[in-house]
């Protein structure tokens, strides 16, 4: 009986998936969240975001998602696509990407902004540009009934509590001039890779550009300056890319495939467990036809003006 016992107890070990690594990692993930998001909830969201996330099964390297999902846990952002994402760059490493309605969100923890705006004009647009006039250093009227052309002003503007108002304007060859540096986007004019953030979210990677720069100027909260730190991420969006390198031309993903890698990042979990992962999926992503599966991200269809008071 005993060597019997002996040898189920000998036997080979279930695979570690991901999901597991992630609960293994729930007390550090614990220490480094800020109060109000749990541990729990965390990591059941980036637990459903490998589930999102396209090329999850080219992970060479299992410790950078550890490590992405560490800086989130750090700058209090959780992964829902909204307020950050993941993305697996060329060579096989986990990134974590802060998108804007975080960094809007660490801005406000602050408790010093009264409203901040980060926008792009477009030519139809009325736009001035006033910046000797302190009280309104900026002026932009969108008709969304008239026909809107390309865009060539992006800027953000933050109105302080008080009374103060700091703002930034690039144009669009400024913004240009930084994505031209990037690594990736380099391979991606030599068609080395398929896809940057810059070749596919274009409008998002300006804003996060210039509000890179107004971050500058505002107040953080004293909490482990989140704020700051998470800006200071956004740096790495100019050095990786979302995409495999492959030699297959690329091919537009049929609209069942919007998980991305899912399968195959699940693949040792048990019957149940998949259950429990679309549940999930369902759950922290009611609205699947907005996520990018490229970007890890959700389209934010409306302005990008908030006030303290609005859900962001």
């Amino acid at each position: 009986m005993s060597q019997t016992t002996a040898l189920q107890t000998t036997g080979p070990k279930p695979p570690v998936t991901l999901r597991t690594r992630l609960d293994q990692m729930t007390p550090e993930f614990k220490k480094a969240l800020p109060g109000h998001i749990s541990a729990e909830k965390f990591v059941r969201t980036a637990q459903t975001a490998i589930a999102l996330t396209r090329n999850i099964e080219k992970i060479k390297n299992p410790q950078s998602l550890l490590a992405a999902c560490t800086k989130a846990a750090a700058d209090g952002l959780v992964l829902d696509g909204r307020e950050a994402a993941l993305v697996v760059d060329y060579n096989g490493e986990v990134q974590y990407r802060p998108m804007m309605r975080g960094l809007l969100k660490l801005a406000y923890n602050s408790g010093e902004i009264r409203g901040i705006v980060v926008e792009i004009a477009r030519k139809g647009d009325v736009f001035r540009h006033s910046p000797t006039n302190l009280s309104q250093p900026i002026h932009h009227e969108i008709n969304h009934e008239g026909v809107r052309g390309d865009p060539h002003t992006v800027y953000a503007l933050a109105e302080l509590k008080d009374g103060g108002i700091v703002h930034e304007v690039m144009s669009v060859s400024d913004v240009d001039r930084i994505r031209d540096r990037s690594d990736a986007y380099k391979a991606f004019l030599a068609k080395k890779i398929k896809s940057t953030p810059w070749s596919t979210d274009w409008s998002e990677m300006a804003r996060k550009t210039v509000f890179r720069r107004l971050s500058k100027y505002l107040p953080s909260s004293s909490d482990k300056d989140a704020f700051h730190q998470a800006v200071e991420r956004v740096d790495d969006d100019y050095s990786f890319d979302v995409d495999a390198a492959t030699d297959e031309p690329a091919k537009p993903a049929p609209a069942a495939k919007k998980r991305g890698g899912a399968a195959a990042a699940l693949k040792n979990v048990t019957p149940q467990e998949k259950q429990e992962t679309q549940t999930e999926i369902a759950t922290e992503y009611p609205d699947q036809e907005n996520y990018d599966p490229d970007t890890g991200e959700y389209y934010d269809d409306g302005d990008h003006s908030q006030r303290p008071d609005e859900d962001i």
